[in-house]
């Protein structure tokens, strides 16, 4: 798996800007939260919700309208909006520019933690409310041709809903080209997957409430202290996708080269032992194969102690050995969370 993140420019192109023909991206976190997660902007996260949701949304109250400059420049930061509509709904919208591994695990954690937010040890289960998860995704994730899914708990065979507090949508932009559609989800997700001025105009003459958005984001290309932060977010995914492609690369070669090794060793000794050249070929291709898988846990460890010593700089020892030793469903569990542990403590729970 390729973790790219690769712009031919920062920019959409707009020839009347003052800063030549520049105009911000709507698909960057930091732009998309400024533009629907702006309480003088809700109108718009409103008509974006109502183009999501099979429930009208008349109202919402912005929780997390904050747009501070350390979040901005935090590699690791989740600028997503989060919000409460008229009807008690929690929701939680998050584009994600970077391809993320377990994005499926990824967001059902996030749902899960929305969802447990609401009441604290004591109160009655009956305080819980819908909790609705948007992931806008610049990649694509699902095995469906469609670019956006919606999740319930159903009973597999009768098809019945358990409950409706629980909602996860995926929306996938790369697949947004594949079909001709002009309902407002897709004319939504046009402006926002757009990478040219053109068919941002195109959305917004058809569409009111994008034509408020194009004014907005037009408004924001034109200051400088705004752009300035667009840049430094830019800059901070470029960083992370660069550094996370290089461990990943460096983990798998080094774990495909020693495992092989190992695996060629291992394999001759054991047909030797056995006295017969059959022995010897069966044993090291069994051999080779352990050797591979073995090769392959080992190479996943590596990427993931090289991202726990970019996190906490320095790994106890036998936090280090002890993650060597995890199996590699641990491992996904262990990477799935590395970013909610705040010190080498906590991971020792991972290795019990």
């Amino acid at each position: 798996m390729k973790y790219n993140y690769s712009n031919e420019s920062y920019f959409l192109k707009e020839t009347r800007s003052i800063y030549g023909d520049s105009l911000l991206k709507p698909k960057n976190d930091f732009v998309f939260k400024k533009i629907f997660g702006d309480v003088k902007n809700k109108e718009l996260l409103i008509s974006l919700l109502n183009s999501i949701l099979m429930e009208k949304v008349n109202d919402v109250t912005i929780l997390n309208s904050e747009l501070l400059k350390e979040h901005v420049e935090d590699k690791k930061g989740i600028l997503d909006v989060r919000a409460v509509t008229d009807a008690g709904y929690n929701i939680d919208i998050e584009i994600q520019v970077l391809r993320t591994a377990s994005m499926p695990k990824r967001s059902l954690f996030y749902w899960a933690r929305l969802y447990g937010e609401q009441i604290v040890a004591g109160e009655k289960y009956n305080k819980l409310k819908k909790t609705i998860t948007i992931n806008i995704l610049d990649f694509n994730c699902l095995d469906t041709n469609k670019y956006h899914s919606t999740f319930h708990l159903w009973e597999d065979k009768e098809r019945f809903k358990l409950t409706d507090v629980m909602e996860i949508h995926f929306i996938e932009l790369g697949k947004l080209n594949r079909l001709e559609s002009l309902d407002n989800l897709y004319q939504w997700m046009s402006f926002i997957k757009s990478d040219s001025r053109e068919v941002v105009e195109k959305m917004a003459k058809v569409n009111p409430d994008i034509e408020k958005a194009f004014d907005i984001l037009r408004t924001m290309s034109q200051d400088k202290q705004t752009r300035a932060l667009y840049l430094s977010r830019e800059m901070a995914l470029h960083d992370e996708a660069t550094r996370l492609a290089e461990a990943i690369e460096e983990g798998l070669e080094r774990g495909k080269t020693e495992g092989m090794a190992k695996g060629i060793v291992e394999g001759i000794a054991k047909g030797m032992a056995e006295g017969r050249v059959k022995g010897m070929a069966e044993g090291m291709a069994e051999g080779m194969a352990e050797g591979m898988a073995e090769g392959r846990s080992e190479g996943r460890s590596e990427i993931l102690l090289k991202l726990l010593q970019k996190k906490f700089k320095d790994l106890p020892g036998d936090i280090q050995e002890g993650i060597k030793k995890l199996s590699e469903d641990k491992l996904d569990v262990l990477a799935m969370d590395i970013f909610e542990l705040n010190t080498c403590e906590d991971i020792y729970k991972y290795l019990s």
